[in-house]
């Protein structure tokens, strides 16, 4: 199976960037031991309020484990009020 490489773009509403930000934080650690997370990174834009996710998983099925797990349900549970839009999410293929 193919890696999957994935960008994924958060904006909070505003007022919410420092609590959106505490709530993103907490993916990195527990997502970074997922079997099939070659790397897993949470970047600041310098657009205020919008942080983007960058990440590498060995498979497709890799990534649908991710987005099942506990701690991702939970904490976009919570985040998903804090979003000033959908979280935007893209799936990378090299161009040669």
């Amino acid at each position: 199976m193919p890696e999957v490489r994935v960008i994924a773009r958060a904006v909070a509403q505003q007022g919410k960037s420092d609590e959106l930000k505490a709530l993103l934080r907490g993916l990195v650690q527990p997502t970074q031991a997922e079997a099939g997370c070659k790397y897993y990174e949470l970047f600041a834009s310098n657009l205020p309020g919008v942080f983007v996710f960058n990440e590498l998983w060995e498979s497709q099925t890799h990534l649908d484990a991710h987005v099942a797990s506990a701690h991702f349900r939970e904490i976009f549970g919570k985040a998903t009020v804090l979003l000033a839009e959908p979280l935007e999410v893209n799936l990378l293929t090299a161009v040669a």
